[in-house]
């Protein structure tokens, strides 16, 4: 017998008896057709639970929920601590709540409540579910299902399979490649199974893993070829062949297909946030917001779950690549007629030397919307001698600085749906000034740039409402190229001490760079917005500022005038070529990531078709200067040449 000293302690301790493999043992040739009587809920489900917060958000409740109308008996293990309030919600649905140290990942979970319950316990029910934390759902019933898979005679089974990867991508496989297999997020273990030597020998003898690689390599990626190699049956609720030879993992990377197609019950949690060469290695990176789309679309799941618990934990610039949170408004139509919103724009006028080329801007926004324009007295007596046709109310600064600009709009705030931030920047810093200018342009013009854009940021938030702000792109052009650096402007470590000030447990990372309002101007959602600090230094707050938007449950986005978007795609796209033609000249063409990997690692990989192609042109050039300038000439000039290159 396998047993638990302390029930339910924090840190339980197993023994496993010599009996056991004597007890209730069968071998694969033994088992019988292994289906589930129709409406029968004889199943055990085994919840492997982890959240570095030590909290249980309302995806949790749901998925728990709906799963146990289908369980006979439901043991939650957690993987770590967890508080009161997620105890208390574990307590009201499960039958068991089992803790135990942050050790040995899914694995030493599902192996722990194995052994918690005892193998001969498990025997005696119909299925055992294995199952986690890592994935949304159910999308559609769960008793669908169960209907489909119970009549099926099979030894164990899944919702979603990953196909085979060779060579394998890790380099410590056993088989020397990743065999196809079921992904371990769900598991369904048959009762003839579990009673089978072959199993109680390999969950039994199973290290628990000390690393992600180990977990992948040592467990899920082999357990269906372990044990289809010994004549086992197994199988996925979701038909995915039909993807096979397209990606490896349907589940991420056809997850719209198959939830539209299949009725794939569940979408993985990483498909919101994975890093983003996944993505470009398999698709063009449309498959996570296609999927959201739908849902969004034809589905009644609740998608406020999914941004609660991804707001909560990770990143929000990983969030903001897989589903592409950039917003391309039209600048010369309406996506609504009217303004039912109360909205107010607040310009603070820095500078006033060009004043005259904000009046545009100022007269495009609607008469619904409340203007104010904060200053010095000196910028306020400029503003009002401009001819302009909406209305303001003025307020008055004593110290001309974006943070006594920014506390007279947050005290507003609570009389306003969504607020506008922008500033009239003085953009003589350093010449060529025109660098400083073209970032005005490109701030106005994608957030005032004309009363149709006004229109569709306002709409934009009213279908959206976990949207909590809407930022112009960041300026990637001449000096400010050089000035974002990695994207934190050389400040990373002042920025990651305020956020974890100031939003404590948002994920601030040094690789993944906010897509901050550098200029001060932006779109925000009253209830998002962050308090006033005026000791704060500028650049500081504002590169921490959709953190702190995060914190307070709301996800930011970037906002393109489509005008101004074709400006910016041939910018990105000549900046990418022209790196991309010395990139791949030193490192060889390659995916993406690993191009990368070569740059990072210095993997100099000459690629001989351009080398040659560059030497033959050098040839060309080289002949017709002999030809066409003096010898003595000629000599002189490749001499002072060679000596330059340090050839002499």
């Amino acid at each position: 017998m396998i047993s638990s000293y302390g029930h339910c302690l924090k840190r339980p301790v197993y023994v496993i008896s010599e009996n056991l493999l004597k007890e209730h043992v069968i071998c694969r040739e033994d088992l019988e057709y292994m289906k589930i009587t129709k409406g029968n809920n004889n199943r055990c489900g085994i919840f492997l639970y982890y959240d570095r917060q030590g909290m249980v958000d309302e995806y949790v409740m749901y998925l728990l929920n709906s799963l146990r109308p289908f369980l006979k008996k439901l043991l939650v293990v957690v993987n770590g601590d967890i508080n009161d309030d997620a105890q208390a919600k574990f307590n009201s649905v499960a039958d068991e709540v089992l803790m135990k140290e942050n050790e040995g990942f899914d694995v030493g979970g599902y192996r722990a409540g194995i052994f918690h319950i005892g193998l001969d316990k498990l025997a005696e029910y119909d299925e055992t579910i294995l199952f986690n934390y890592t994935f949304f759902g159910p999308l559609y019933p769960f008793s669908e299902m169960f209907e489909k898979m119970d009549d099926i005679d099979l030894d164990f089974w899944g919702i979603t399979r990953h196909y085979k990867v060779s060579p394998d991508p890790y380099g410590v496989n056993r088989y020397g490649y990743m065999p196809e297999h079921l992904q371990s997020h769900f598991m369904a273990l048959r009762s003839d199974f579990v009673k089978s030597s072959d199993y109680i020998d390999f969950i039994t003898n199973l290290k628990n893993p000390t690393s992600y690689i180990e977990s992948i390599c040592e467990y899920e990626t082999i357990f269906a070829k372990h044990f289809e190699d010994l004549g086992y049956k197994w199988d996925t609720y979701v038909d995915s062949s039909d993807y096979e030879g397209y990606n490896f993992s349907p589940v991420m990377f056809s997850i719209k297909d198959m939830i539209e197609t299949k009725r794939c019950p569940i979408i993985k949690r990483r498909s919101f946030f994975t890093d983003y060469h996944d993505f470009l290695l398999n698709t063009c990176g449309e498959s996570s917001v296609d999927a959201y789309d739908y849902m969004k679309e034809n589905l009644d799941y609740d998608l406020d779950m999914i941004w609660d618990n991804l707001l909560r934990l990770e990143n929000m610039t990983e969030i903001s690549k897989a589903m592409h949170l950039n917003y391309m408004l039209p600048h010369d139509a309406k996506y609504i007629s009217s303004i039912d919103e109360k909205v107010c724009v607040f310009i603070y006028a820095e500078s006033t030397k060009h004043a005259d080329r904000y009046v545009k801007y100022i007269n495009a926004i609607p008469d619904d919307v409340v203007l104010y324009i904060a200053g010095t007295k000196e910028a306020l007596s400029e503003i009002s001698s401009l001819q302009t046709a909406h209305e303001y109310k003025t307020c008055l600064i004593t110290d001309n600085t974006y943070q006594k600009a920014y506390r007279e709009m947050y005290a507003v705030k609570n009389e306003y749906d969504i607020v506008a931030m922008l500033v009239m920047s003085d953009v003589e810093i350093s010449q060529p000034y025109s660098d400083y200018d073209s970032w005005q342009y490109r701030d106005w013009e994608n957030l005032l740039g004309t009363e149709s854009i006004i229109y569709n940021i306002i709409a934009t938030f009213r279908d959206n409402n976990k949207l909590g702000m809407l930022v112009p792109p960041v300026p990637h052009h001449g000096v400010l190229f050089e000035k974002q650096a990695y994207g934190y402007q050389g400040r990373y470590e002042e920025v990651e001490a305020y956020v974890n000030e100031h939003a404590p447990g948002i994920s601030c990372k040094i690789t993944e760079p906010p897509q901050a309002p550098f200029g001060g101007s932006f779109f925000i959602r009253s209830a998002a917005l962050a308090p006033c600090d005026e000791n704060a230094d500028r650049d500081v707050y504002l590169m921490s500022y959709i953190y702190m938007v995060q914190k307070n449950g709301y996800y930011s986005g970037v906002c393109y005038n489509n005008y101004y978007a074709a400006l910016e795609t041939t910018n990105y796209d000549y900046m990418m070529r022209e790196l991309n033609k010395v990139v791949f000249e030193k490192y060889g063409p390659n995916y993406h990531k690993v191009v990368v990997d070569n740059i990072e690692n210095d993997h100099i990989i000459r690629y001989p078709h351009i080398v040659s192609m560059r030497e033959k042109t050098k040839v060309v050039i080289v002949s017709i200067l002999r030809k066409v300038i003096p010898m003595k000439i000629y000599t002189k000039a490749r001499n002072k040449y060679m000596k330059l290159r340090g050839w002499e």
